[in-house]
């Protein structure tokens, strides 16, 4: 059920994306065609490859929307934009690059195969261990690791996200993340089977996470940019799927996580967006200094960050319960530490943004009056689609827990 849900989470955030992009274009946007196509195989090669157990056209697939996504990162046409879209393919290729070393290696060290899925890979390797199988999973996952933009690996991060067009941004943010925690899933789960030491890639994938979620935090005190801050929430909740890939949950709480996270973060860059517009300006300081503001793009900023960490029933809330749940199971009183990690970020961004507040209310420019309120009216579909999840996932933990969905 849960794994449907994800199916059809991903196919509506795509068309939120893709709806903002043709109905409401911002000003600069221009071979809105040409853009539109690329836009469509940059989601068709990662929803396809969501749907492929074949670890080599996986990695294919996701390797393809890098170009996807560098040459779409550069349609503000921008000597920036530029640079940001070659960072982009370059960070990306680097991570995915070494990432196939480690399928190579795995390939060469398994018994034949008759097909090239991982289960038969997993098969081929079972019985085996040593230092060129710990060699292939270390490269693999921290080659994805990359590709997944968590530390050290981070830095194109911030600039794909702050740099491009808010539509770009979210699609983005929202695919590539599940995208590669898919991938991601069974490299860690074997790697866990077969080597438990403490000095293992599963536990230097929650290592990096860690670092992913206390930087992020850590900067956002620093940035008065609502684009920077935008990011910081997308590598923050990166962060945390690294934090549930390493513990291993089950499969309906992994795809209703997904679910949230591309719900969640196409929320989140699609408000941005709207406040952007409709400001006309990107730093907090400058907008809470305007002469006036609509009040719905505040109050939609304000609510995705609420859905984003704290809002009761939001699917972001209720991956929180159950992280404690599992901290109580497993007697770890240590995963308690990312809920409140989460309450600290959001207090922190809260802090930020809410001077804005004060603004006069008035109505949307004239010049912009159609497209923001094509925009709010695609936002609405988003949260309203964002908390259905959290009333269904309310639902099923009421009648039993995720785990048991």
């Amino acid at each position: 059920m849960n794994e449907c849900i994800f199916y059809l989470s991903g196919i509506i955030s795509f068309l939120v994306v893709f709806g903002i992009f043709i109905f409401a274009p911002t000003k600069g946007q221009t071979r809105i065609l040409l853009w539109s196509i690329l836009k469509v195989l940059f989601f068709s090669a990662l929803f396809s490859s969501w749907f492929t157990e074949n670890i080599v056209l996986k990695w294919i697939l996701i390797e393809a929307s890098t170009l996807f996504g560098a040459l779409l990162i550069s349609s503000s046409g921008t000597e920036k934009s530029f640079h940001v879209g070659w960072k982009f393919l370059l960070i990306n290729s680097y991570g995915l690059g070494i990432a196939f070393l480690g399928i190579v290696i795995l390939l060469f060290v398994s018994a034949p195969l008759e097909t090239l899925d991982f289960s038969a890979l997993k098969q081929g390797l079972t019985g085996q261990s040593g230092l060129l199988i710990e060699t292939g999973l270390l490269l693999s996952i921290y080659g994805y690791s990359a590709k997944l933009g968590l530390v050290p690996n981070h830095y194109w991060v911030a600039d794909t996200y702050a740099e491009s067009p808010s539509q770009i941004s979210s699609l983005i943010a929202s695919f590539v993340p599940v995208s590669v925690a898919l991938a991601l899933r069974p490299l860690v789960q074997f790697e866990k089977a077969l080597n438990p030491s403490v000095f293992n890639s599963a536990n230097g994938l929650l290592f990096i996470g860690i670092l992913t979620i206390l930087y992020s935090t850590w900067v956002l005190h620093r940035r008065e940019d609502i684009r920077r801050l935008a990011a910081k929430v997308a590598l923050f909740h990166t962060g945390m799927l690294a934090v549930f890939l390493w513990l291993d949950v089950s499969d309906s709480v992994f795809y209703f996580l997904l679910a949230a996270t591309l719900l969640v973060k196409v929320l989140v860059f699609v408000s941005m967006g709207i406040l952007r517009m409709d400001s006309g300006q990107r730093m907090i300081l400058n907008i809470a200094q305007s002469d006036s503001l609509h009040s719905a793009s505040f109050y939609s900023y304000f609510a995705a960050l609420l859905v984003a960490f704290v809002f009761p029933l939001s699917p972001i809330f209720l991956l929180d319960l159950e992280i404690i749940r599992i901290g109580l199971e497993r007697n770890s009183i240590l995963l308690f530490a990312f809920p409140i990690l989460g309450l600290v970020f959001f207090f922190i961004a809260l802090n930020k943004i809410l001077p804005i507040i004060r603004l006069p209310h008035r109505d949307f420019n004239a010049n912009v009056q159609t497209v923001l309120r094509i925009r709010i009216f695609l936002f609405l579909i988003s949260l309203i689609a964002a908390l259905a999840l959290g009333v269904y996932g309310m639902m099923t933990l009421i009648n039993g827990g995720l785990a048991n969905a």
